[in-house]
């Protein structure tokens, strides 16, 4: 029997698969039978670990947050190991979709995001992560206001939070309407800097 190794290999197969489909197509370019030709593997093989089309994609979605959870931590390699405004930076630019797989990701999540209030398998997957991503921004607001670094009408909690939102919002606009990637970086440093000075 194969070894657990060897099961998670194929599905990660099959996943990047998937995301290279979407990346010359989109969304609706994924199948079972596209994935199964796209990997060059049976259907039958693809049918074995994905019984579902939103199967493979939520795994593809775990695996592209694994990945992205990958890129921010090399980044972080670098940085002081308690430095969490270099964190939080790290995160929010991850977020912004200068990576293509990144973008990819933000175009799926948001095709999904309609059905996550009726499947709650999907929504799980949708927001893993997110409120630890805002107790961080809010935290680092937090020091940067108890530091004495920024004014005393910033609101840890509400323009934490805003970071947040308008990160996400940033990455919607890069990877859906076109919003070059370095003007969406200076409209986040400028945000940042204006709440969180370093």
């Amino acid at each position: 029997m194969p070894r657990t190794a060897d099961h998670e290999l194929n599905r990660t197969t099959l996943s990047r698969a998937a995301w290279d489909l979407i990346a010359r197509g989109g969304l609706e370019e994924v199948s079972l039978r596209s994935v199964a030709a796209e990997a060059g593997v049976s259907m039958g093989r693809v049918q074995y670990y994905f019984r579902t089309k939103d199967d493979l994609l939520l795994f593809a979605l775990q695996d592209a947050h694994r990945r992205m959870e990958q890129r921010i931590a090399a980044r972080l390699s670098d940085e002081p190991d308690d430095d969490p405004r270099a964190a939080l930076v790290a995160v929010l630019d991850e977020l912004l979709g200068g990576d293509p797989e990144t973008r990819d990701a933000i175009r799926v999540h948001l095709a999904y995001a309609a059905r996550a209030r009726e499947d709650e398998r999907l929504a799980e997957v949708l927001v893993e992560g997110d409120d630890e991503l805002l107790a961080l921004a809010v935290h680092v607001v937090a020091l940067a206001k108890e530091a004495g670094r920024v004014g005393a009408d910033v609101d840890p909690s509400l323009d934490g939070q805003a970071l947040w939102v308008l990160a996400r919002g940033l990455g919607t606009d890069v990877a859906l309407y076109r919003l070059p990637i370095e003007r969406a970086r200076e409209i986040l440093a400028h945000a940042i800097r204006r709440v969180a000075p370093a």
